[in-house]
C-alpha cells in the first residue's frame, strides 16, 4: 500500500494558480499506476498531493442531478482572506458529504483533502480539493491557519527568490537546496515549477503583498480609530445588497459606486478582504461579489 502523503497548507490564491498535475507513477508507456499519488505543483514551488485548509463555507450546492455520473455530488466554496477554494464531495466521500449536507453558511471550517485538476480541452485547468475529513472550526483556529500558512509560505518564497536571483545552473540549484535542508515537496517544487511556470520574481512579489493583505484581514488593529473601516464595510454591503441583480456585482462596477460616495479604491480593497475573511461575501465568478445569504 503506498504510504499516505502529508497534507500541506496553501492560500486560494496560490492553489487556484496552479495548472501543472504530474502522475509520478506512470510508466515508461504512460501507463499510470493507480496507487501512485498525482501532484499538483504550484507556480510558487510546491508540490502537494494533500491540503489541509481553513477557511469560511460560503456556498454549497448538491450538483448530482447536474453532473450524471455520480448519484450524489456536493460543491461547496471555501474563502480564506485570498480566494476560495471549490470543493467536491460525492459518494466516495459519504462522511463529507453528510456534512456539507447539513452545515450552516456561513461557517468556519477545516479540511483535509486531495487534490483535483479538470482540463476541459480548451486549454484551461481548474483545481479543486476532494475532502476525507472536514471539522467545523472557528476564527481563532482559521486566524491560527492563516498565520501558520503565511510563515511556511514566505519561507518558501524567501528560498525561491534566492534561487532565481542567485544565476546558478540547474545543477547548482539542486545543490544548493540540498545544502539548504529544503523539504523535498519544496526543493522539488520549485525545480518543476522553475521549468513548467518559468516563474519570475514579479510573481513571487505579487503572492508576498497577497499574504500581507491576508495578515491584515486577521489583525485585531484593522479597523481605524475613526471607524472609517467599519463605515467602508457597511457601504460595500450595502451596495451589494442594492447592486446584486442574481448573479452578483461587477468589482469594477462596485468600486466605481463606492468611489460617489468618497470612498477610496484601498478602503474598498481593504473592506472586502475582511467582509470575505469572515464569510460575509464571496466570488460566485473571478471578478465578480455577493452577499452569503
Amino acid at each position: 500500500m503506498a504510504e499516505r502523503e502529508m497534507a500541506y497548507r496553501l492560500f486560494a490564491r496560490e492553489f487556484n494558480d496552479s495548472q501543472f498535475q504530474i502522475s509520478p507513477g506512470a510508466d515508461q508507456s504512460g501507463e499510470q499506476d493507480l496507487h501512485s499519488p498525482n501532484f499538483l505543483v504550484t507556480r510558487a514551488g510546491a508540490k502537494v498531493n494533500r491540503l489541509f485548509i481553513a477557511g469560511v463555507v460560503t456556498e454549497v450546492e448538491d450538483i448530482g442531478n447536474q453532473k450524471g455520473a455520480e448519484n450524489e455530488l456536493w460543491r461547496a466554496r471555501i474563502s480564506d482572506p485570498t480566494g476560495t477554494f471549490t470543493v467536491y464531495s460525492g459518494n466516495y466521500q459519504p462522511e463529507a458529504s453528510v456534512f456539507l449536507s447539513t452545515v450552516e453558511v456561513p461557517s468556519y471550517v477545516t479540511v483535509v483533502g486531495k487534490v483535483r485538476s479538470y482540463e476541459p480541452g480548451d486549454g484551461s485547468v481548474f483545481v479543486s480539493v476532494r475532502p476525507e475529513e472536514i471539522n467545523i472550526a472557528d476564527e481563532n483556529i482559521r486566524n491560527r491557519w492563516v498565520v501558520e500558512t503565511a510563515r511556511l509560505t514566505l519561507d518558501r518564497l524567501d528560498i525561491f527568490e534566492d534561487v532565481l536571483l542567485s544565476g546558478m545552473s540547474e545543477t547548482g540549484i539542486v545543490e544548493f537546496l540540498s545544502g539548504e535542508g529544503t523539504p523535498s515537496y519544496v526543493k522539488e517544487g520549485i525545480c518543476l515549477a522553475m521549468d513548467y511556470y518559468h516563474t519570475d520574481v514579479d510573481y513571487l512579489k505579487d503572492i508576498r503583498a497577497e499574504i500581507r493583505n491576508a495578515l491584515v484581514t486577521i489583525d485585531t488593529g484593522l479597523s481605524s480609530d475613526d471607524g472609517s473601516q467599519s463605515d467602508a464595510e457597511s457601504l460595500i454591503l450595502e451596495l451589494l445588497e442594492q447592486m446584486n441583480e442574481g448573479k452578483g456585482v461587477e468589482y469594477a462596477l462596485l468600486l466605481k459606486e463606492a468611489g460617489l460616495n468618497d470612498v477610496s479604491a484601498e478602503e474598498v480593497d481593504s473592506a472586502i478582504r475582511s467582509l470575505l475573511s469572515r464569510g460575509h461575501v464571496y466570488e460566485p465568478k473571478v471578478g465578480f461579489l455577493r452577499i452569503v445569504a
